[in-house]
């Protein structure tokens, strides 16, 4: 029986032996020595992005003075000559002007990241995402050199270049580069690993940023962090194995074209039509609902950062050191968490939850002698509302089991909800560091549900999936910010910041609420 099984199996047209192109020996090269290399790469990166954070405010204000007192003539200038209302009103102005730009360009840096991901191939992608950076810090330098408001102007205008390469496209870049060398079933603790890794280079960048510029002056750091993403592009050149550019896969043929393929990002939630295994159709949310999950998780802990830092000044009176310490404390043990703890978690929750399957099916073997997932023989566009109905995606191999992330998604929200809602009772200085200690044991929610969404599309829609994911974590950043600014604010007026940390917790529940429903989508397929 088990002879005539596979020779059912067998066409005119199968090979006799399993064919290897060179784009699949590339993968396989890829998938040997790539991981380490872009875990590096993620931690150095994110240092050199870090580094700047706390100078710029800085050299902002110095700027800012300068064009005050050159722009008005006062012959007795208070003793702190910078401590002027008007001049910490244009510091604000101008950093605010920045950042928006930042944002603003970011967006558009993701769509200009994930198009040449799929021209290019991520590992230049990647190249060039960290090698504009290096320009923009050069002109950077040159305008902390001449000051002023002409230093202001050179800046901000600078931040343009944050179109063509800047940290959106560089975080897309290297998730798709871990999501690609990785087994498919180890794509969840992976994602978790890079950001881990970005978080422990930012952390390290913040403290290093302030060392530095207290020790070598306030150019210092800006000129480090331009030699930094120098030796990030040789060092990405050098150790990172080429992935080739999206494959002429049927899939990829009859994708979306054009400017239609280029907002593929601003699709990826759109509902789908799935023909089911009992033949019925339905319309599935999962991507949706994911979405707004994913939203809602970071407008809840987004503010976290800022948030802790100005409670324990306003409650506490910490200063520039302790809040520095404290900070460092949280990213830090957040950051390593992510990259130790959490892809063991997923593994083991995934064997606990694990089906007992002892045979593959026939799309399953098709797609390992071919080297091509299940979920790339599909050829219509899954995110097209208007298309027929398509199948569900399949597993890519028997070891996928998705219950457990979307079950570790659901339990991260809730236990933030409640570690958060906790910190109400904090009446004690020292009792913020337990705090910056506890609220990291609630990580991971993003990218569990990155891992998650990449199920529910097919594999060649894979940049597009990962491009909406941050897409949709950089606008619930936007919103967290400015929310929860007015929220602190309009509660310190009344002398009650600490129920902010309920206003966040009561977010959290929500977004554990949002997640509830998705299973179905999963169970279906």
């Amino acid at each position: 029986m088990a002879d005539q099984s596979h020779e059912s199996r067998a066409q005119e047209t199968t090979p006799l032996l399993p064919s290897r192109d060179g784009a699949s020996e590339q993968l396989s090269v890829a998938r040997t020595r790539g991981v380490f290399p872009a875990l590096f790469t993620a931690f150095v990166t994110s240092l050199s992005f870090g580094v700047t954070q706390v100078p710029i405010l800085y050299i902002f204000r110095v700027m800012a003075c300068d064009a005050y007192y050159t722009e008005h003539d006062i012959s007795n200038p208070p003793e702190s000559r910078c401590a002027i209302r008007e001049i910490e009103s244009r510091t604000a102005r101008e950093v605010a002007i920045i950042g928006m730009s930042t944002t603003i360009f970011g967006v558009v840096n993701l769509l200009v990241a994930a198009w040449c991901i799929k021209k290019l191939g991520v590992k230049t992608a990647l190249i060039i995402q960290i090698f504009w950076p290096a320009v923009r810090l050069a002109i950077q330098n040159w305008g902390a050199m001449q000051g002023g408001s002409k230093g202001i102007l050179i800046m901000q205008a600078s931040q343009i270049i944050t179109v063509v390469g800047g940290p959106n496209g560089y975080v897309l870049a290297l998730n798709s580069f871990i999501t690609d060398v990785v087994k498919p079933d180890e794509r969840t603790g992976a994602l978790g690993q890079i950001q881990g890794c970005m978080m422990m280079g930012a952390a390290v960048g913040f403290l290093v940023g302030g060392v530095v510029g207290d020790a070598f002056g306030i150019l210092a750091p800006f000129r480090m962090t331009l030699l930094l993403f120098l030796l990030c592009c040789v060092y990405v050149a050098l150790a990172l194995p080429s992935i080739p550019a999206e494959r002429g896969t049927s899939a990829a043929k009859q994708a979306p074209v054009g400017f239609k393929r280029f907002l593929g990002p601003l699709r990826i939630f759109t509902p789908q039509k799935w023909t089911l295994r009992d033949g019925q159709t339905s319309r599935q949310y999962g991507a949706l609902m994911l979405g707004i999950g994913v939203f809602l998780a970071i407008l809840a802990t987004g503010y976290l950062n800022t948030l802790l830092q100005m409670y324990a000044t306003t409650a506490f009176g910490f200063g520039t050191s302790a809040n520095g310490y404290l900070i460092f404390m949280y990213s830090s043990l957040r950051g390593l968490y992510l990259s130790l703890g959490f892809p063991r978690v997923i593994n083991l929750g995934r064997r606990w939850l694990q089906p007992d399957k002892t045979e593959t099916t026939k799309i399953e073997t098709v797609a390992e002698a071919t080297g091509t997932s299940a979920s790339e023989i599909e050829i219509a566009d899954p995110m097209d509302a208007e298309t027929e109905p398509l199948n569900p995606p399949q597993r890519e191999n028997d070891q996928e089991t998705f219950a457990f992330d979307l079950l570790y998604a659901r339990c991260s929200l809730l236990v933030d909800g409640i570690l958060t809602g906790l910190c109400v009772f904090v009446s004690e200085g020292w009792q913020m560091y337990i705090v910056a200690i506890l609220l990291p044991l609630a990580a991971g929610t993003g990218s569990a549900s990155k891992g998650s969404i990449l199920q529910m599309i097919p594999s060649n829609e894979r940049v597009d999936a990962l491009s909406g994911i941050t897409l949709v974590e950089n606008v619930a950043r936007l919103s967290t910010i400015t929310i929860f600014g007015f929220v602190f604010a309009a509660l310190a007026e009344v002398g009650k910041t600490h129920l902010v940390f309920l206003c966040n917790a009561g977010v959290a529940l929500v977004g554990f609420i949002a997640y509830i429903p998705l299973r179905r989508n999963f169970d279906q397929r």
